[in-house]
């Protein structure tokens, strides 16, 4: 029996059981059972978190954007490599739906060995300083900082110190963006344990990007930083005249570009590693989900994978067998036609996607949808960042969600005739539309945001027989 195995009290056996009744309840009900198994789980058991990860290899995985795309690529490269991996796959990453999962796979912790197991987990940014040291973190990635449900998180260098008080509980290696300057800024006094990944110098576009910069002032002076290039929003290489904090040198770096000319489904990435020596080793592969925001997921994914002793070169070969997860890049077919759903919950996001869109030769139609919710951040003020006016799809675009009419005025502002704007409250009913408008061989891309995209996609997987978003394959 495992360490975890002997350390269990009779308190612990029942919040498990307990838990596990009550999944099986909401499963019946066919609810995901995602977190309330979990927070009930905890009431009884406050230290549950800590004691299923003691003496675990536990990689955790946090940030604005790609969390999820960055914990399902590391999940396959481990998996490549031989681990037994458990992960949250639905994406519930605050201490309920971490303790549910955990608690879902009690018998693979129990009995697998600490050396053939992974645990890959996501966690929310602002959870991150309240829960990173109970999860005995082996390796910690950020993936980066954009402004995200300000009423929530508030602004970012707030969000960014919650991540710093988290990573000072553990002494997990890092591995951290070289690109995002609040990223980077989380290696200082933390040298000896960080580890870089980002974008090669030589693929970033000289000087601004025109997008959105959130991030233009040092962390440590205020200074106003200098940028001699720019892969998006304000990732790039940066420099701060006044105090020299300036991006460092990633371990390891990527070049992207599309698979196939003309087509955008698939990349190829030009992989380049940095030893201590000076040494460059390059080396190329293929990732199966597109977008430059998805080749740097992938990037720091294989950089956490590296550090388990694992060769980059058998890293490179797994990663073509990544595959995106659920709402993120998403496609399925429907008869001669192909739908993508691409989850956006920020400017930076959306302005991504719409870039893809726009680069997409089999654009067909397009839907985009808005909620409100908690999970989404109450203040859609968002959407007067994102650079709609340079990146509107033509012809008629679908509106729905609970801000449908925020979403369809923002549209007009941008220059979108009314009469080019389909609205319905009924976003099942705009589906249909939008699919018929699409023409054969052409896809349908939906853009949503969280609970519209957990909403339309629920709809989506009893009409097609998707998976289920709770699943691991």
């Amino acid at each position: 029996m495992s360490k975890t195995g002997r350390s269990f009290s009779l308190r612990s056996y029942a919040a498990i059981t307990t838990a596990r009744l009550i999944k099986i309840g909401l499963r019946l009900f066919g609810r995901g059972g995602t977190a309330l198994p979990g927070k009930t789980a905890l009431k009884i058991q406050p230290r549950m978190l800590s004691l299923l990860t003691e003496g675990r290899r536990v990689f955790l995985v946090t940030g604005t954007n790609g969390k999820t795309t960055t914990v399902r690529i590391l999940c396959t490269l481990l998996g490549e490599l031989g681990y037994t991996v458990i992960t949250n796959p639905s994406g519930a990453n605050l201490d309920s739906g971490l303790t549910t999962t955990l608690i879902d796979n009690f018998k693979v912790l129990k009995n697998s060995s600490p050396d053939t197991l992974a645990l890959v987990l996501e966690i929310d940014e602002a959870y991150f300083a309240k829960l990173a040291g109970s999860l005995n973190p082996s390796v910690c990635v950020v993936t980066n900082f954009f402004r995200d449900q300000l009423d929530r998180y508030g602004e970012l260098q707030h969000t960014r110190d919650l991540i710093a008080r988290g990573l000072d509980q553990t002494q997990a290696q890092l591995v951290l963006c070289a690109d995002d300057s609040l990223c980077a800024s989380l290696a200082h006094d933390r040298q000896q344990r960080s580890h870089f990944f980002g974008m090669s110098r030589s693929a970033m576009k000289t000087g601004l990007s025109g997008g959105v910069l959130e991030s233009g002032f040092c962390t440590f002076c205020g200074g106003r930083y200098k940028y001699e290039a720019m892969a998006y929003g304000h990732l790039g290489q940066f420099s701060c005249p006044d105090c020299g904090f300036a991006r460092p040198q990633p371990d390891l770096e990527f070049e992207a570009s599309p698979d196939r000319e003309g087509l955008v489904q698939a990349q190829s990435l030009k992989l380049s590693r940095h030893d201590a020596a000076g040494r460059v080793l390059t080396i190329n592969t293929r990732l199966s989900v597109p977008g430059i925001h998805n080749a740097y997921n992938a990037t720091g994914a294989l950089l956490a994978a590296y550090l388990t002793g694992a060769s980059l070169e058998k890293l490179a070969d797994a990663l073509p067998l990544a595959s995106a997860a659920f709402g993120r890049m998403e496609r399925f077919t429907v008869g001669s036609k192909e739908v993508c759903l691409i989850l956006v919950k920020n400017p930076v996001g959306m302005d991504r996607a719409l870039d893809f869109v726009m680069q997409a030769q089999d654009f067909g139609s397009g839907m985009l949808l808005l909620n409100a919710n908690d999970p989404d951040g109450r203040d859609i003020s968002w959407i007067w960042d994102v650079d709609f006016e340079t990146r509107l799809p033509e012809g008629v675009l679908g509106v729905s969600g609970v801000r449908r009419a925020d979403m369809a005025l923002r549209l007009q502002y941008a220059g979108k005739d009314k009469q080019d704007l389909d609205i319905d409250q009924d976003y099942m009913k705009l589906y249909d539309r939008c699919l018929e408008r699409c023409p054969d061989q052409k896809c349908l891309y939906i853009l949503p945001n969280y609970t519209s995209m957990l909403d339309l996609r629920a709809e989506l997987a009893a009409r097609y027989g998707l998976r289920d978003f709770w699943s691991q394959d």
